[in-house]
């Protein structure tokens, strides 16, 4: 494992080396140059930091732009959706977290582990590969992958480190993109994370390789994109006693004191193993027409001309192949209540798809009455999944199900002017195995000035129905195993938000119902362990609700400012209308109090502590024969929350590099309140220091 880490480390830094290698070369093919400026106070530097360099007569002197866009291409209009940069500085050091920017993520306590959100309006609905929603952290589609335009090639460099080698976390990214001319660009991506894990049988490994490259004529314009994704994590079933945690004083009649590696855990030599393939083109060709106009003065008449872009047909394909595998070398007797395959190699399940979508679209603001863009589209999904089966005499083999469906839609969007914003989109299923799914959906975002200040309010509708995801409804292997024959589920939801800029107050109000939910649960009851604990068995199926549930969330987030003192709060109130199938904490509370300043004109300072807090319920358990979270037995609910874990930290920016030093849960073993699972038999990681640091590269 360590000749492997240092071998990607090793070509990681490679390639960045071999980037920088290439922005010079390419700054160079462009003009001659010796001296540049910092970016961001226009003072001149040397190649050594040093300013104000003696001047050399005999070298031609030039600013170098910092200029650049990113955008992510739309796969349903095929149209460009400019992002904004990742510069974020308030904060930063909560990048790298897997409890997420503001800790509303429960997860098994290792960086890089599976997680569920604790806020129901956060979670996603699931695609039909479903294995990769606890990684949403991580994985990406190709239609979210980033191109950019620069004037000037630049690489940044992202590397995060925390403990030591044994038990630590580390997390280093890449980023390269250039420009050859103001037509042609290329660039790629490579992210490695790697967390050892503070527990045993805890880490989790994660490689990511993405490439891109483009070409933007006149009128024609072409995105290519292709992405490789690896995740390894290894499963160690949940803690061996709770009392390990809770009453460490009580475990061996206090003569022996247990570090972290030391505890046992449920399981060993067990990993789920998900790779991803993608790969996404998309074309685009401009409609345009040319418009005469004539003028005189005089006796001479002149006509101008203008060119007007209105419309644009595009066509994106996507290609991906997802695969999951479980692996396993040992499993205690009753973890598992059913053994459905004797051969483990067939354990994998796997989704291969193609989609290809045609689009018309006319643009926002290309003639009078065009006061938005309206866009048209065509879609048609052909989806391949493979997952063990058994035939009457017990013979086993991969079983292969073929499937596609046939979309149209459209959608009306304003995106431009400084007051009132909307969009509007919908679609459905006219031919296929998903035939009637369909998805209407709108908001509108209204911004005025209130006392100086920007206000803005906005609301949002959405109605949907849809079939099961295909790994949800059907699911084979070793030790789940289920076929089910659902309805469709129909979910309606609505909210609105006001944001005060005048006070830094943002009120958000949402409501959901949905009907038919289809979720995960376990049947098994309980066994007992070498140790004499009653731990849950496992024995995991879907089940459909035959009803409707509301779901109420009311969240405040409150700034509060005095001088350099910050006060940040995030509070988020849920009500649940069926505990029992939709369990979700009453409360969730991140507050984050801080000093912020300018030390010596240049170094941007946050330093501070911030805290998260969720009341106690009865959260989803994890499974990991399916590495999916569910609903907990009733014979045996473990419940989770009511414990504050706080972080300090050290947060800085200078030049445009950011850093940060951190202590992660720096309250460990400091309360009378020991209960750390934020899911069931699982802890948060001990106390641990950790840094980081994100360094742009121009030229």
């Amino acid at each position: 494992m360590f000749n492997r880490i240092q071998s990607i480390k090793a070509l990681i830094g490679l390639t960045l080396t071999a980037a920088l290698s290439l922005c010079s070369g390419i700054a160079n093919a462009q003009s001659t140059l010796s001296q540049n400026q910092d970016g961001f106070n226009g003072e001149t530097m040397d190649g050594f930091m040093n300013m104000d360099p003696d001047k050399d007569s005999t070298v031609v002197e030039r600013t170098v732009s910092h200029d650049y866009f990113q955008w992510t291409i739309n796969t349903n209009t095929g149209l460009p959706d400019i992002i904004e940069p990742d510069t974020l500085h308030h904060s930063f050091h909560n990048v790298h977290l897997t409890d997420g920017m503001f800790g509303t993520y429960s997860h098994l306590g290792n960086m890089g582990s599976p997680r569920l959100s604790r806020l129901w309006f956060e979670r996603e609905q699931p695609e039909d590969f479903i294995f990769d929603a606890p990684y949403d952290f991580w994985v990406k589609d190709a239609s979210d992958f980033r191109f950019t335009d620069t004037k000037t090639p630049h690489v940044s460099i992202d590397y995060y480190k925390g403990g030591n080698r044994r038990t630590g976390e580390e997390h280093i990214k890449g980023y390269f993109a250039a420009n050859f001319s103001k037509k042609v660009g290329i660039g790629f991506d490579l992210d490695y994370q790697l967390g050892r894990g503070r527990y045993a049988n805890q880490s989790t490994s994660m490689f990511d390789a993405r490439l891109y490259t483009y070409y933007r004529g006149d009128i024609y314009h072409v995105y290519a994109t292709t992405n490789k994704d690896e995740i390894k994590v290894a499963e160690n079933g949940g803690i061996q006693d709770l009392r390990y945690i809770k009453t460490p004083e009580a475990m061996a009649e206090g003569r022996k004191q247990y570090s972290p590696e030391d505890i046992p855990f449920r399981l060993y030599d067990n990993w789920n193993n998900i790779k991803r393939t993608q790969a996404l083109v998309n074309q685009e060709l401009t409609i345009r027409t040319t418009k005469h106009r004539t003028d005189s003065i005089g006796d001479t008449v002149y006509t101008f001309s203008r060119v007007i872009e209105f419309g644009k047909a595009a066509h994106t394909l996507e290609i991906g192949h997802l695969q999951r595998r479980y692996i396993y070398y040992q499993i205690p007797d009753g973890f598992y209540t059913h053994t459905f395959l004797r051969n483990d190699s067939l354990d994998q399940m796997k989704n291969f798809y193609v989609t290809n979508t045609l689009s018309l679209s006319l643009l926002e603001g290309s003639t009078k009455w065009a006061f938005a863009g309206l866009s048209a589209f065509a879609r048609y999904e052909y989806r391949n999944f493979s997952m063990p089966d058994t035939l009457a005499g017990g013979a086993e083999y991969m079983h292969r199900y073929s499937e596609g469906d046939f979309f149209v839609g459209g959608q009306l969007e304003k995106a431009q002017g400084d007051n009132l914003n909307f969009h509007a989109a919908f679609e459905t299923v006219l031919l296929g195995a998903s035939l009637g799914d369909f998805t209407l959906s709108g908001d509108m975002q209204l911004k005025y000035p209130l006392f100086g200040h920007e206000t803005v309010i906005g609301a949002y509708a959405e109605m949907s129905a849809s079939e099961s995801p295909f790994f949800l409804a059907n699911y084979h292997s070793t030790f789940a195993w289920w076929d089910g024959d659902f309805k469709k589920e129909f979910r309606t939801k609505f909210g609105g938000f006001i944001d005060l800029d005048l006070t830094g107050t943002r009120l958000q109000l949402d409501v959901e119902n949905v009907a038919n939910y289809v979720y995960l649960k376990n049947d098994a009851g309980t066994y007992i362990n070498l140790d004499g604990v009653a731990q849950p068995s496992y024995s995991i199926s879907a089940a459909q609700h035959n009803g409707s549930i509301q779901i109420l969330s009311a969240s405040l987030q409150q700034n509060i400012k005095l001088g350099p003192l910050h006060w940040d709060n995030n509070v988020t109130y849920q009500l649940s209308g069926n505990r029992k199938i939709i369990p979700l904490p009453d409360l969730n509370v991140f507050s984050d109090l801080y000093f912020k300043f300018v030390y010596y004109k240049r170094l941007n300072m946050e330093i501070g502590a911030n805290a998260l807090f969720f009341t106690r319920y009865e959260a989803p358990g994890y499974c990991p024969a399916i590495g999916m979270y569910h609903l907990q037995n009733d014979g045996h609910i473990q419940k989770v929350g009511g414990y504050p874990l706080i972080t300090g930290y050290v947060n800085c920016s200078l030049r445009g590099v950011r850093f940060y030093a951190m202590y992660y849960h720096a309250n460990d073993g400091l309360l009378n309140n020991r209960d750390s699972f934020i899911v069931p038999g699982y802890p948060a990681n001990p106390g641990m220091f950790k840094f980081g640091l994100s360094w742009t590269f121009f030229d």
